[in-house]
């Protein structure tokens, strides 16, 4: 199985970079790396056995045109299977092997692990229980297979208000489709978090530069303000709410949107 792993990057440290390549030159079971400057290329990559893309220009879209631009590439010269790592964050050497290993086993079209959380220093916080498989996967966590490549394009032409939450609108989408999930019960990523909640959990204060809920908040308070018709084309493209209760209002709403005055009216009393 020919698998690459893509890194989106932009102004990270050489350190930081360092430790997220060396992560995946360990691993057990030989795959390629990928890595996309956003509009920033580092000089010190060149000299490291990885690919190189170049954009030229920022997008500052969390990393979303950099795993598209990536992950088209590699299926279209023949991958397999892609998996992707963000520039601040490293693997278990065994990462991609035991991924290998659960996708040979199931056939599942998608295949996600879980994560370990760690404090910007790198030092170690929690196992991380929301990005549990089902309510949400991280996109650090997933491994996507040449069956999963039409749902490629969703990080393209997600509405900019969302990129905040894009690994929670990326997941809906990919629990929309249909497509056949396998799991791994443990962790193998490790992730450097800036959000505020996993600070307050152990009851520390947010590092400079962090991220507070207000920033999460923003993009579910843009959706809600879209008219119904708005909010129902972007359900049905990413499936995005995802959970129920969320979904069955929006389809109410825009049942009732989509009546005449008189008809509305009446399905409203």
């Amino acid at each position: 199985m020919r698998v690459a792993v893509i890194t989106p990057y932009y102004k990270e440290p050489e350190a930081i970079l360092r430790q997220c390549h060396e992560s995946v030159l360990a691993q057990t079971f030989a795959c390629d790396h990928v890595l996309v400057s956003d509009g920033f290329p580092n000089p010190v990559v060149a000299g490291w056995a990885v690919e190189h893309f170049t954009l030229p220009r920022a997008h500052a879209d969390a990393g979303n045109m950099g795993r598209v631009v990536g992950s088209v590439s590699l299926f279209a010269r023949g991958y397999d299977a892609v998996a992707f790592l963000d520039a601040d964050n490293w693997y278990d050497a065994d990462h991609v092997g035991s991924l290998v290993d659960l996708q040979s086993r199931t056939g599942a079209a998608v295949c996600v692990t879980r994560r370990a959380m760690h404090r910007l220093d790198g030092s170690y916080m929690f196992e991380d229980d929301k990005s549990d498989g089902h309510r949400h996967v991280d996109t650090n966590c997933l491994f996507l297979t040449r069956a999963a490549l039409p749902l490629i394009a969703r990080w393209a032409h997600m509405p900019r208000e969302l990129w905040p939450v894009g690994d929670s609108v990326y997941w809906s989408s990919i629990r929309r489709s249909g497509l056949p999930v396998a799991r791994l019960e443990r962790p193998t990523v490790h992730y450097r978090t800036t959000w505020e909640s996993d600070y307050s959990r152990l009851g520390e204060a947010l590092p400079e530069g962090g991220k507070t809920s207000a920033f999460t908040d923003q993009p579910y308070l843009w959706f809600k303000a879209l008219p119904a018709a708005d909010r129902w084309r972007i359900w049905r493209e990413f499936g995005f709410p995802l959970r129920r209760r969320s979904v069955a209002r929006l389809v109410v709403q825009h049942a009732v949107s989509s009546l005449t005055p008189s008809a509305a009216g009446r399905a409203k009393q």
